[in-house]
């Protein structure tokens, strides 16, 4: 047994010196590793205190938000529910109104084109058309030669009138005489 603890501290000597050397290193990086650390610590814990302020922050600015949203919801209409229900009623009674609309329209547009199949067999009446032109040239005739005999009696009614201011020469007269 006592070899054996020689032994080992024959080879704890030429270890020691290594362990030595290799302490050495390992003091040297913990060194290191504890002054990376702390720079690191330097970093860090500030961006988590500033991550912390910025996270309070937002709950308070989401709380102001939803509050104020609030205030404004109950502000608008105290009873917006009751009023929904009447909306969506009017909303249904103009869906209705609308189809109603459509369909008309839809109706027009059929009587329209039913209108213009007629029209096109109208074009078949031509030579009736030319007799109306005619008629109509007549007729246009037939109401400058009455504008003529109207202005016509005009200017006799207007004479005769003359003729009978002139015939009463003792006008003046006749205020006078009683009878």
């Amino acid at each position: 047994m006592s070899d054996k603890i020689i032994r080992m501290d024959k080879q704890g000597e030429s270890k020691s010196k290594n362990i030595v050397i290799e302490g050495d290193a390992m003091e040297r990086f913990a060194n290191a590793f504890e002054a990376s650390a702390r720079r690191w610590e330097l970093i860090v814990y500030p961006a988590m205190l500033a991550f912390v302020v910025l996270a309070a922050y937002g709950f308070f600015l989401i709380y102001t938000l939803s509050k104020d949203i609030n205030t404004l919801a109950r502000g608008m209409d105290p009873e917006m529910g009751k009023h929904l229900g009447h909306i969506s009623e009017s909303v249904i009674y103009l869906s209705e109104n609308i189809r109603t609309m459509t369909r008309r329209v839809h109706n027009m547009s059929v009587s329209v084109d039913d209108m213009a199949s007629k029209m096109d067999e109208l074009e078949h009446l031509e030579p009736m058309l030319v007799n109306m032109r005619g008629m109509n040239g007549s007729m246009a005739g037939m109401n400058r030669q009455m504008e003529t005999m109207n202005m016509t009696g005009y200017a006799m009614r207007n004479e005769v009138g003359r003729m009978g201011e002139s015939m009463r020469p003792m006008n003046f007269m006749n205020n006078f005489v009683p009878w």
